[in-house]
């Protein structure tokens, strides 16, 4: 009974050294290429007959062909040149957005020797796009007795290209009351503030039209515009002041949509109509606009659709409050999207 034992033992390590040296022949080293975005249809990648060591022939005698790993087939194999080529103009941005590195990946099965090449395809950025803004006029509300060196943050521009292809740096029009001052985000994002040099005189100057430009350093440069509508106010001395500069707040990922988060709150020292508080979401170009709702009148937060932690875990929010002749103040928004059990292991199956 004890040698029955370990013979079939003996078996059993035998064969399943068998299938682990026929797992492994399968798999070969990786095949890497790299592509600029929007080539034309059917452009050439690579020689996959020669990368692979095969004649032309073998590829078609062989069962050569493409085992992709998505939904949609971007590359195509050619049995006769033994090329890989694109099946349509790839748009990086539309694949991986800004993320650094945008890859995609499939293999090429060769069916009669049972062997799968790994196959990954960079593609890289090309300067596509210009900077835009959301809107092609901006307006600003500034009170005649606002102090020169008052700072106005500006709605940024967006260029979805990358590094020396996306937004630079900004460019305001020449004028004598107001410059311009860049800076940036944690994240890297570039934004523009007005800056008052001198004093606004609404009797003599009622009305200041000023143009910003957004402009890239790729190759092209690319650039785009905004005019700056300033209208100057008569009296309104006191702006709206938030409770607290910071409201932050932590969200299961499967809150229902229309869920309330918080309610902001700000407060205007002037009397009548300066001291009517509105409050409005700062639209930056991205996602957090279409996710979440900010009501004019209540200052309550409310999503607009469900929230995914494995998408997105966290937001920030940009809010501001509006008193009746225009000024403002602004605080910010952090909502935390806390993780639950909500996705079940997924196995892939070649």
């Amino acid at each position: 009974m004890v040698s029955w034992q370990k013979y079939r033992n003996g078996r059993d390590q035998i064969l399943f050294c068998f299938l682990l040296g026929l797992l492994l022949d399968t798999m070969t080293a990786q095949i890497r290429y790299s592509i600029p975005e929007e080539m034309e249809k059917g452009s050439f990648v690579g020689n996959i007959a020669k990368d692979l060591g095969l004649e032309l022939q073998e590829l078609s005698q062989r069962g050569a062909r493409i085992v992709s790993r998505g939904k949609k087939q971007h590359f195509a194999l050619n049995v006769r040149s033994g090329s890989l080529v694109t099946v349509d103009r790839i748009d990086r941005e539309e694949l991986c957005s800004q993320r650094v590195q945008c890859l995609l990946n499939f293999n090429i099965l060769i069916e009669d020797k049972l062997k799968i090449y790994s196959v990954e395809v960079e593609i890289t950025d090309i300067n596509d796009n210009a900077p835009r803004f959301r809107a092609e006029e901006l307006e600003l509300k500034i009170s005649e007795t606002t102090a020169p060196g008052t700072q106005f943050i500006l709605e940024s521009a967006y260029d979805p290209d990358l590094e020396m292809n996306s937004l630079q740096d900004y460019e305001l029009s020449p004028n004598h009351h107001f410059s311009l001052q860049v800076q940036s985000r944690a994240e890297g994002v570039k934004y523009p503030k007005l800056v008052l040099e001198r004093p606004l005189d609404w009797e003599e100057e009622p009305v200041h039209h000023l143009i910003l430009t957004a402009r890239d350093r790729g190759e092209p440069v690319h650039s785009g515009t905004a005019r700056i509508l300033v209208t100057v106010l008569d009296g309104n001395d006191n702006a709206p002041v938030f409770t607290q500069p910071i409201y932050t707040v932590n969200v299961p990922e499967n809150v229902p949509q229309g869920t309330t988060l918080l309610t902001v709150n700000a407060t205007d020292a002037d009397e009548g109509i300066n001291s009517q508080v509105r409050y409005f979401q700062v639209k930056i170009p991205g996602k957090t606009s279409q996710i979440f709702q900010l009501n004019s009148v209540t200052g309550e937060l409310t999503t607009l659709k469900n929230l995914d932690y494995e998408d997105t875990e966290f937001y920030d929010i940009e809010v501001e409050a509006q008193d009746g002749l225009g000024l403002w103040g602004r605080a910010k928004i952090h909502v935390t999207v806390v993780d639950m059990n909500d996705n079940a292991p997924e196995v892939t199956i070649t």
